[in-house]
């Protein structure tokens, strides 16, 4: 009799556990998008538009035809432009992430069920995640000359995220965004 019972309080509590997990997680989703609605209007692809220049050879050659230029030059200049680089990674890694929590909010308050675009959520982040790894192994790389970023990859992962979340209509209570 007390089997019995295990076997049917265990999963029960378990499961309850599980259900009031989720709904925190929920909540703290809502909690943070409440705070950032509104900031749609600044994501825009232009602030990553200097992200392809920052790592282009162009510079450096310039640098090392110029009368005066020193190997400790060349690598200070690749220096702060690997730091750069990094800073704006880590922001379009930010906006990249908050796009896909506000998409998983609006597919999750949706009256329509939205399988398709969660798919496509998890597929994206994948790919972004993939690509970002590819970008911070080869920025690794470019501190010493070696190999170029495949940044172009993320830019337009970004961009698809961006597109699909402007097209959407939110739940209402949500700024449009």
């Amino acid at each position: 009799m007390t089997l019995t019972l295990a076997l049917t309080v265990v999963p029960a509590v378990v499961l309850g556990a599980v259900c009031i997990l989720v709904h925190r997680q929920i909540a703290a989703l809502r909690q943070r998008l409440a705070t950032t609605r509104n900031w749609t209007p600044e994501l825009t692809l232009d602030r990553y538009r200097p992200m392809f220049r920052l790592l282009a050879d162009d510079d450096i050659r310039f640098l090392r035809s110029q009368p005066g230029a020193t190997p400790a030059l060349v690598k200070r200049l690749r220096r702060q432009r690997y730091q750069v680089f990094r800073g704006y990674l880590r922001s379009l890694e930010n906006d990249f992430h908050l796009a896909v929590e506000t998409l998983l909010m609006v597919a999750l308050d949706s009256q329509r069920e939205r399988r398709d675009l969660l798919r496509a959520l998890i597929v994206s982040r994948a790919k972004f995640s993939t690509g970002v790894l590819r970008v911070r192994c080869r920025l690794f790389l470019y501190r010493w000359n070696i190999g170029q970023e495949p940044l172009a990859q993320l830019v337009n992962l970004f961009e698809g995220l961006q597109l699909e979340l402007l097209t959407l209509e939110p739940a209402p209570g949500y700024a449009r965004v």
